[in-house]
């Protein structure tokens, strides 16, 4: 993955980047000259003393020798170790290959469309996106941001992520000069439709460089479809411009894809899928919904963008999103106490960037991180109400095959057939057209609690017409027994015998 292009950054503040690489390529350019010379001396030597050992052991019989091509020699003599002429043979390594594939089954929609879900071509907790680092060790080694070799000497760690923390471009400088749509996307099909023609909107991205996003919405409808497995879906050849790569920005080779809803802003350095270039990446995705119950979660209404309402978002191209609220928040919160901003989300800021070299910007960065670790920034960002996630199935193979090879370069015309190898291609699809809804509920209502006492008044008092009856019959006999007196009945008088 590479944010910027290198030939477009000539006259730039990353000059001195690109004449690392120039450097690094004519280091490794002598090295090869001198190893192919030295191999050329030793296969000469090797010729010399087999044609001894020839006339030797054979006299001026004429021996066929073409059987020892150049490969035979290829294998005697590596290009960087010499041979040693007294071992008189080599024995070949034993080499094993194993090749697996791994399948999944998982699980109707009640409607016959779905959504489908965002698609960003490139480039887990919200901590992980932050650099909150103190560099202030590239004081004595470093000028300023831009001194690369300096900060490349005094990085303290072994993949330089230090040094790409401090150097990283603004947006302005990756839409100036990161990769174009067309120079990435070669071909697109949706549901084996043509889709070279459809629109992609832009993204920018700090460490991945210019994403572009399928099916966005942005003043077009959003696509939908019917249709699910692997013989649909998008399907895209990407070209990353591995020539374009810059040595510090590029580790990796290949594309960055991210799959998320429509209008939920994407964090590729998050949730992202890696798809590397000579292969085929195939995505198998399923989508979620989660309902979450307003009353008593406190959960917020995610605004549809084509309102007009932002509710708190960045932008009033994405709805509200747990995510994009806390990076937003900790960003203002920045801003507002130091007057510079530490990462951006696809937007260009008003404020400059926190510099590493400045000490009062830097103490402030740190204390801002600090506060909103500990909790004493109050970010009021809660979960939304309405949660779509897709779930998702990678594998990947060989591609292009060699016979599809040629095929391929005929049809793109500009690449020859050994330079399909460093193009990539993603399939994303939908596995069947059902998915998963959680819906959140009140466990116990008013009407539950009315109904239960009434039970409860049944079951212990015999709250019901007879037993009201039966109560009312006892307490008239009470009270006759106590306010009206009973006469004794006279006693009849006895007589003797």
């Amino acid at each position: 993955m590479n944010p910027l292009k290198a030939s477009k950054l000539k006259g730039t503040r990353f000059d001195k980047l690109l004449e690392l690489d120039q450097s690094f390529e004519k280091s490794q350019t002598a090295t090869t000259t001198a190893a192919g010379k030295r191999r050329r001396d030793v296969l000469a030597e090797l010729e010399r003393q087999v044609g001894e050992r020839k006339r030797r052991d054979f006299g001026d019989t004429d021996i066929d020798m073409s059987f020892f091509d150049s490969n035979f020699w290829d294998t005697l003599v590596p290009a960087d170790n010499p041979l040693d002429l007294s071992v008189p043979s080599l024995d070949f390594p034993g080499i094993d290959t194993s090749g697996s594939t791994t399948t999944r089954s998982m699980g109707m929609l009640p409607d016959s469309s779905l959504d489908f879900g965002s698609i960003e071509a490139l480039a887990d907790a919200f901590n992980s996106m932050l650099i909150q680092a103190n560099f202030s060790y590239f004081k004595a080694f470093a000028r300023d941001a831009n001194d690369v070799v300096g900060l490349m000497k005094g990085s303290k760690t072994n993949d330089f992520s230090d040094v790409l923390a401090v150097i990283r471009p603004t947006p302005d400088e990756v839409k100036a000069y990161g990769h174009l749509s067309s120079d990435l996307i070669q071909q697109c099909t949706f549901d084996a439709m043509d889709c070279s023609s459809w629109t992609w909107y832009p993204i920018p991205n700090q460490k991945y460089g210019m994403c572009y996003t399928f099916n966005h919405g942005v003043n077009t409808k959003l696509i939908k479809t019917n249709r699910f497995g692997s013989q649909y879906g998008l399907k895209l050849t990407l070209d990353p411009e591995v020539d374009e790569y810059v040595g510090l920005f590029s580790p990796t080779v290949g594309i960055r894809v991210v799959i998320h809803p429509s209008n939920i802003r994407p964090y590729p350095e998050q949730n992202g899928i890696d798809a590397a270039t000579s292969f085929s990446t195939q995505i198998g995705i399923r989508k979620n919904v989660i309902n979450r119950f307003k009353d008593y979660t406190g959960c917020i209404d995610a605004v549809d963008p084509s309102d007009g309402s932002d509710n708190g978002t960045p932008t009033k191209t994405y709805s509200y999103s747990l995510l994009s609220c806390m990076d937003d928040c900790l960003q203002n919160k920045m801003n507002e106490t130091c007057s510079c901003w530490d990462r951006f989300s696809g937007e260009s800021h008003s404020a400059p960037r926190c510099s590493y070299f400045s000490d009062t910007q830097s103490a402030c960065r740190d204390g801002v991180y600090s506060d909103f670790d500990q909790g004493k920034i109050d970010c009021d960002c809660s979960l939304p109400c309405t949660d779509v996630y897709f779930s998702t199935i990678v594998s990947s193979s060989r591609w292009p095959s060699p016979r599809y090879s040629r095929i391929l370069a005929k049809k793109l015309r500009n690449y020859p057939a050994n330079g399909t190898k460093q193009l990539a291609h993603v399939h994303v699809y939908f596995e069947e057209l059902n998915y998963q809804s959680i819906d959140e509920s009140s466990a116990y209502e008013l009407f539950n609690l009315f109904a239960d006492l009434g039970g409860i008044l049944g079951l212990y008092i015999g709250f019901s017409v007879c037993g009201m009856v039966e109560f009312l019959e006892v307490a008239i006999i009470i009270l006759r027994l106590l306010f009206i007196p009973m006469k004794s009945a006279p006693i009849a008088p006895t007589r003797g015998p």
